[in-house]
């Protein structure tokens, strides 16, 4: 959803490569903000059960972070069999540093988005009998995220690997959809599924990262429980710009003029042009929040807790407004885009229709026939 891509890849790698003044790094279950559940599942990895381990979730889950932490227990040298990793090992300080020879990870080479049959024969299937150089173990992490990270052909190269190698190989695979996977892989593997994470889990997360205040607030906001695109949220100085001059050209559009949407507010959108998910999540959630903030629900979740004043105001002066009909439009339009449609004249007639709806324009709105199909 987010512009960054990998965050929880990457600030887990940033996160592994901290030792400070010679402290134990914590590389254990403990690390990992979320559920016990999900702890004890990854732990069965450590007291018998040797069968693959396919994680599911959506982006910005964790599946990285995550997956790291379990190859972390998978190969240190004295693991608790409840909470993994013991952070100060050798095999530990070497997965930390991003070096340890017994780990091998498998996704698409840069610039691709598929991982080559090739390199599944290579790094994987060839090298099976291949003893631990380090551990006890070789663990081997594969991305499935996407559907076409791992296809069909690759997958058929994996299936004897995952059936037929040595006591001491461990696989971890990592996929958004269960579904897009053979049969045959699923029946070899034991699913942990990973939701989304607790206002609090997602804070401790961003707290580790060096984020707290209103800046965490507002990315535990937008994050809709997924660590990614709260990490994201967090380090990105150009979402709250952007935030910031979308609810400008928002407490506009009420009572603004037709030239100003197709001038002013048609060039805000052609500024941000590649970010158009983005702005329509931003514009869609100060809609959600004029809603709750229109019937006065006492125990209101706001995303955008900071601007309730501001958008509180503007509910009171625009009682008519339909931020329905509003909040589908926008949706249409990100609809209309995604297929092509030109983008100024789709852009305008975005502007036209939450001038219209928000304003209490029904001679306006009327104009306006929303359905499926959208232009």
């Amino acid at each position: 959803m987010w512009s960054r891509s990998n965050i929880s890849k990457n600030s887990d790698m940033g996160a592994l490569a901290q030792d400070k003044e010679g402290q134990p790094l914590d590389l254990s279950f403990h690390s990992i903000a979320s559920s016990d559940p999900l702890k004890e599942n990854l732990a069965l990895s450590l007291t018998g059960n040797a069968s693959p381990v396919l994680l599911v979730g959506e982006e910005g889950t964790g599946k990285h972070y995550v997956a790291r932490r379990l190859a972390a227990a998978l190969l240190c040298d004295r693991p608790d069999a409840g909470s993994g990793a013991c952070g100060s090992c050798p095999s530990c300080r070497l997965m930390a540093a991003g070096a340890h020879h017994d780990l091998v990870e498998l996704e698409p080479e840069s610039g691709k988005t598929a991982i080559a049959v090739s390199d599944v024969r290579s790094k994987v299937a060839q090298n099976l009998q291949v003893f631990p150089q380090i551990s006890r173990r070789r663990v081997y992490i594969i991305s499935a995220v996407k559907a076409e990270t791992l296809n069909e052909q690759s997958q058929n190269a994996l299936l004897k690997p995952l059936e037929d190698h040595p006591g001491f190989v461990r696989f971890i695979l990592m996929t958004e959809d269960a579904d897009r996977l053979l049969p045959t892989i699923l029946s070899r593997s034991r699913k942990i599924l990973m939701g989304r994470r607790s206002d609090d889990a997602i804070r401790a997360i961003l707290k580790e990262e060096g984020f707290e205040g209103r800046e965490a607030e507002l990315a535990i906001s937008y994050a809709d429980g997924l660590p990614g695109p709260a990490l994201a949220i967090a380090g990105d100085e150009d979402f709250r710009d952007l935030r910031a001059r979308l609810f400008g050209l928002f407490e506009k559009l009420p009572a603004a003029g037709r030239s100003y949407c197709l001038t002013e507010g048609l060039g805000i959108l052609k500024d941000e042009k590649n970010r158009m998910p983005q702005v329509f999540r931003i514009l869609e959630s100060f809609l959600r929040d004029w809603l709750l903030l229109q019937k006065d629900l006492p125990n209101a979740r706001l995303i955008n807790s900071d601007l309730a004043g501001e958008i509180k105001k503007q509910s009171g002066r625009y009682p008519q407004a339909d931020t329905g009909r509003a909040a589908l439009l926008i949706r249409q339009t990100g609809r209309a885009l995604s297929g092509n449609a030109n983008f100024d004249h789709t852009a305008a007639r975005l502007l036209l229709g939450l001038r219209a709806f928000l304003g209490g324009d029904e001679e306006a709105a009327g104009a306006f026939v929303l359905n499926d199909r959208f232009m």
